[in-house]
């Protein structure tokens, strides 16, 4: 009888029993254990055993020699290679710091011709300005020595700042029976009851004038306004009216005066006109609204007047016009506030705004700028610069452009400040 089987047809499963498989698996981790601890054991000893690379060639070979020579050759070479690799690898990276050394230290040298630079430059500017200041201190001398009649011009808001007594008694003390007349101009900046207190106190030293500079804009035929004491004192707001036209005020009257000094005996003899003052003060202005006409350049700009000019006011009477000097004794800061520096020169316009807010009542600030309280002057500029959308990347206000912008408005008389007579100071 026949036996049958069913046998799968093709390939026979790899599958084995679990505890076979174990078996085999706990054998080769054996294996592992013991051929660990003999590695351990040479390597302890010092003759590590390491498998070699070469490949075996069998010596029935005919070729071994030659083949093997080869493979030798072929390993040196590649040995070689692995040797440039590294030399010109280390060789870019030495470049590499090399470079980085020398851009460096151009770098540095580039600095050091610019701070050098910077230091001339500095040093000759400041040549220049000591030259110049000294060749206006002998101008103004010069126009000293060779006027009848000295208009000394004042800013109204701050009188007494804008005198130099020093040059008032060097006057005093020359040959001659020089005059000498304070103009105090712009007062259409100070309210009328302050120009009074002003007019009143200055009076007592020398005759005084009160007086608006002409701001229309045509060339000839400037228009003139007379102002008396009472409209002062009791027509205010015809004062007002008066001083806030672009008509001068009282440059008949101050032309008046003038002629009356050149009397001689009773007979009018020809004078010559100098007009002193501080930068900034409207010494051309008055020439100007004098003549009634524009025969001297006028601008904010400092420095602007720079020479002598003579100017023929009628027959009798010349008017000589020169630069602003400020002396070596002024305070700095107060020097800044009128306008002798350009403000795009300063290297630190925070100094005199510290000044203006010492000086300006804070409730005056607060409605010019629209602004919060603040505490300092860093808090005030910080607010101005964000008023007037003056930031730097990332929102950081920029407090210099914000610092001239003020000192901008103080120079153009848009903040309103003025000073009180000493006398009027010691009653309240």
């Amino acid at each position: 009888m026949v036996k049958f089987t069913n046998k799968p047809k093709g390939r026979t499963s790899k599958r084995q029993a679990l505890n076979k498989k174990y078996k085999i698996e706990k054998k080769v981790k054996q294996h592992h254990k013991k051929l660990k601890k003999e590695a351990r054991k040479m390597q302890a000893i010092g003759g590590a055993k390491r498998q070699s690379k070469d490949m075996v060639i069998p010596n029935m070979y005919p070729f071994k020699k030659q083949v093997i020579e080869q493979l030798k050759r072929k390993k040196d070479q590649e040995q070689q290679e692995k040797k440039l690799k590294r030399l010109s690898k280390k060789n870019k990276q030495e470049d590499v710091d090399l470079e980085q050394a020398e851009s460096k230290a151009n770098l540095y040298e580039q600095k050091a011709i610019v701070v050098e630079e910077q230091v001339e430059q500095f040093e000759q500017e400041n040549d220049a300005i000591n030259k110049d200041h000294k060749k206006y201190i002998h101008q103004v001398k010069k126009v000293i020595e060779s006027a009848d009649i000295i208009l000394e011009v004042l800013d109204a808001r701050d009188p007494m700042a804008c005198r130099c007594k020093q040059l008032e008694r060097e006057i005093m003390g020359m040959q001659g029976e020089k005059k000498i007349i304070l103009v105090l101009n712009k007062i259409d900046l100070v309210p009328a009851g302050n120009a009074e207190q002003w007019l009143n106190q200055l009076r007592r030293e020398f005759a005084t004038v009160l007086f608006k500079a002409n701001t229309q804009n045509q060339q000839t035929n400037l228009a003139n306004n007379s102002i008396y004491k009472k409209t002062l004192t009791q027509r205010e707001d015809l004062a007002d009216e008066l001083t806030s036209s672009s008509k001068a005020v009282g440059a008949d009257k101050l032309l008046e005066l003038i002629k009356n000094y050149s009397r001689n005996e009773g007979i009018k003899t020809a004078v010559t006109v100098g007009v002193i003052g501080y930068p900034n003060v409207g010494k051309s202005s008055v020439i100007n609204s004098l003549k009634r006409s524009k025969a001297c350049g006028v601008s904010s700009t400092p420095g602007f007047t720079k020479g002598l000019q003579e100017v023929i006011i009628d027959q009798k009477v010349k008017v000589i016009d020169c630069p602003g000097v400020v002396f070596d004794s002024e305070n700095k800061d107060n020097v800044l506030l009128r306008n002798i520096v350009k403000i795009e020169q300063l290297d630190d316009p925070r100094a005199p705004v510290q000044e203006i807010l010492q000086r300006v009542a804070k409730n005056d600030l607060l409605l010019q700028y629209k602004i919060a309280n603040f505490n300092d002057v860093t808090e005030f500029l910080v607010q101005v610069a964000q008023a007037r959308g003056k930031l730097q990347k990332g929102g950081i206000p920029d407090l210099d452009t914000a610092a001239r912008i003020v000192l901008q408005d103080w120079n153009q008389g848009r903040i309103k400040y003025y000073t009180v007579p000493q006398a009027k100071m010691d009653l309240e």
